[in-house]
């Protein structure tokens, strides 16, 4: 059980009070970038409902500045996802700049680092529900709602309402970042690595060895990134594991070496159910272009459902038939008859939320009491106690893993952490749960350093000039280049090559043999019709990406994976061209003639 804490926090401004904003009362977990707290608003005395803050956690191995910004392109997003009303996420409240977390009463210090405050969201992840109910547990998650809930929430971020929106890929989709609320409603959490689909903008990769889809490993990620992460999901709600291995292995004699990435696990209730699995493995290819798009989602999740009702499945809990008995909540629900033990798992999640209602209506009170500010401070330390005092949801549950992030270079190397000591500023702070299912930030042409674990308090740096006091900064540098991501639209345009190589070798084929058999004729004349050909196949390549640009992206609000459509125009144009060389030499019109008369 976390134990108390007596920290406060706020942004960095002339006025003392602010530093004391936000009153953090116990530790939640550690993430992949910051140490995540639950936490109160102070106002005059008066506290308001729990909240949930992130503090940035620096890592010494990396630039501060790249730190900085990385973060910075996180909740650029996630607050743009906010203004868009993008269903089925964690709202952030708030973001500052502000020294790192203090006893109340004393001079914060310490270089100001940023600070996300979010919705706090009780209840428990999909990964810790799954594991609990897999160990016989009585439960009624409906299954189907709640993979519906992530499919509108990767439909609203992959192709947004707006024209104008870009579009969003969350990078980390996985059971662990789905919260599953005491109404049965699911939540996608932890947008520290989410990123606008641009390739200036994903410049880091996050990347869990037991979710993600190999393409990380090349740097060309997308939508269909998120929608192997949503069949991983999907894949742990069915087997109650995750969908690849978690551990290289060894290859055996004669075979081939391992690729860098976690391979497909095999599982034993999916190779007895042929049809099953090979449905579930979809999302799950190796290859982007082989998955499911986004919008059919909706279709596969109720066909799952289909195969797994009529399959015999471990049960972990979820049911996955439509129940007309269910209270849907969105389109997540739960069973509205008891299914759990009198005092059982559900009751006691239900317990906290009564307990945040009662310690509202007691802090409420302070505005009545004497004693200005120190009697208003007792009973937010008061409340602060409360809400640090409840109950694990489940007392043998295993915590929360944390996200580990490392910086691997470009054959990525997944070295094992070793443990080390946690501190914090007041009191002790559990120790770190162990790193299953990792996350990592895959940076071309870095090598590996090893990650230094976080503290509750965000470490004191020394103090740089590009930081001052009030949180502002000068204009930020251009990002690094990302080498492999020249990348996104390079490699784009590089799909379907092949067509136009095909079409310049029969072009240049039959130009040699024209240019053979007019010999006559100046070789250089020769020479530039060949190229004024190869200009007009490239002028033809560049009008219809922009026809493309202008229809798929801007009328129809679609990204483009390939340019197939476009090296086919030039491939065509090149053979016709080459056709028109051809026919212009006596002796292939000779042959083509007596083969037509014979042939009739």
């Amino acid at each position: 059980m976390a134990e108390l804490l007596d920290l406060v926090c706020g942004p960095a401004s002339p006025l003392p009070e602010t530093h004391q904003r936000y009153r953090l009362v116990q530790h939640i977990a550690s993430g992949g970038q910051a140490e995540v707290f639950r936490a109160v608003r102070l106002s005059g005395g008066v506290s308001s409902a729990p909240l949930t803050v992130k503090v940035f956690r620096l890592n010494d191995s990396r630039p501060r500045a790249e730190q900085l910004r990385s973060w910075d392109k996180g909740d650029a997003v996630l607050m743009d996802l906010n203004s868009r009303g993008v269903p089925g996420i964690c709202r952030r409240a708030d973001g500052f700049y502000g020294p790192p977390p203090h006893p109340p009463g004393q001079q914060p210090r310490g270089e100001a680092e940023p600070y996300q405050v979010l919705d706090y969201l009780p209840g428990l992840n999909l990964r810790e529900y799954v594991q609990r109910r897999g160990a016989g547990a009585a439960g009624a998650l409906d299954a189907v709602g709640t993979l519906d809930t992530l499919v509108r929430a990767l439909l609203a971020l992959h192709h947004p309402a707006d024209p104008g929106a870009s579009p969003v890929v969350h990078m980390d989709v996985k059971p662990s970042n789905v919260l599953i609320l005491p109404s049965g409603e699911a939540r996608l959490i932890d947008f520290t690595g989410a990123r606008y689909f641009r390739p200036d903008h994903i410049t880091t990769i996050a990347y869990t060895r037991e979710a993600g889809g190999p393409e990380a490993f090349s740097g060309r990620v997308g939508p269909a990134y998120d929608v192997h992460g949503f069949g991983a999901v999907a894949y742990y709600m069915v087997t109650g594991a995750f969908p690849r291995s978690e551990s290289p292995g060894q290859p055996g004699p004669g075979e081939a070496p391992l690729p860098p990435w976690a391979t497909l696990r095999r599982h034993p209730v999916l190779d007895s159910q042929p049809a099953l699995r090979d449905h579930l493995l979809a999302p799950l290819a190796d290859n982007p272009e082989d998955r499911p798009g986004t919008e059919e989602l909706t279709a596969w999740t109720a066909r799952l459902a289909d195969l797994v009702e009529r399959s015999n499945t471990p049960d972990h809990g979820l049911f996955w038939g439509v129940s007309r008995s269910a209270r849907v909540v969105g389109r997540a629900g739960v069973r509205s008859e008891p299914v759990a033990p009198a005092g059982g798992d559900w009751q006691r999640v239900e317990r906290l939320e009564q307990e945040v209602v009662e310690l509202r209506a007691a802090l409420g009170d302070s505005r009545t009491r004497t004693g200005g500010a120190a009697a208003a401070g007792a009973v937010a330390g008061a409340g602060a106690a409360a809400l640090a005092a409840d109950r694990p949801l489940w007392p043998d549950a295993p915590a929360e893993p944390a996200t580990v992030r490392t910086a691997p270079d470009a054959t990525v190397r997944t070295p094992t952490a070793p443990p080390v000591d946690r501190t914090r500023v007041a009191g002790p702070v559990p120790p770190a749960p162990r790193n299953e299912p990792g996350t990592r930030v895959m940076e071309p042409y870095r090598a590996p350093e090893p990650q230094q674990r976080g503290v509750a308090a965000v470490p004191q740096a020394p103090r740089r000039p590009d930081h001052d006091d009030t949180g502002s900064t000068p204009p930020e540098e251009p990002d690094r280049p990302m080498r492999p991501l020249p990348g996104a639209r390079i490699d784009t345009l590089r799909r379907g090559m092949g067509l136009s190589v095909t079409g310049a070798l029969f072009s240049f084929v039959c130009w040699g043999i024209w240019a053979i058999a007019n010999r006559n004729a100046q070789f250089l004349n020769n020479l530039v019709m060949f190229l004024l050909v190869l200009a007009i196949a490239v002028g033809l390549f560049a009008l219809c990406r922009l026809v493309g640009r202008l229809v798929i992206e801007g009328m129809m609000h679609r990204s483009r994976a390939s340019a197939r459509l476009s090296h086919l125009a030039v491939g065509i144009f090149l053979v016709v061209t080459g056709v028109s060389f051809a026919s212009r030499v006596s002796w292939i019109n000779y042959a083509y003639n007596w083969i037509v008369q014979h042939v009739h």
